[in-house]
């Protein structure tokens, strides 16, 4: 008998082609997993941090490629976008059960009274 004759015999038996296939198929998932986590990982380095953002515009501020008017509009933009999407903070167990708000109380001024006036 012929070792070429015996692998084709192997490999023609259903059992052994389906082994293969699910080990080509294992393969082939493992590469797209590492294809991808490749790509998160490149489009995660790829944004720029609020700091570096301010220093970017405050570059452009001091070029002239745009005006004090417009870097404060850009600045108050971005501000107010970075707050709203923080969290406020979470109370404690102590706090929940107790009623109280987490957030300090107001500020007085010599007289006794509040800070904000109209």
């Amino acid at each position: 008998m012929n070792e070429v004759s015996v692998v084709t015999d192997v490999i023609a038996k259903p059992a052994v082609q389906a082994g293969i296939a699910l080990v080509v198929l294992a393969i082939l998932i493992a590469l797209a997993f590492w294809v991808l986590a490749r790509l998160r990982d490149y489009n995660t380095d790829d944004q720029l941090g609020t700091s570096e953002v301010f220093a970017n515009l405050e570059e452009m501020r001091r070029k002239g490629d745009i005006s004090e008017e417009e870097f404060r509009t850009i600045q108050a933009a971005r501000r107010s976008t970075s707050a709203s999407t923080t969290d406020p903070p979470v109370p404690s167990a102590s706090q929940a059960d107790s009623g109280r708000d987490p957030s300090p109380p107001p500020r007085l001024d010599e007289e006794g009274e509040n800070e904000s006036r109209t």
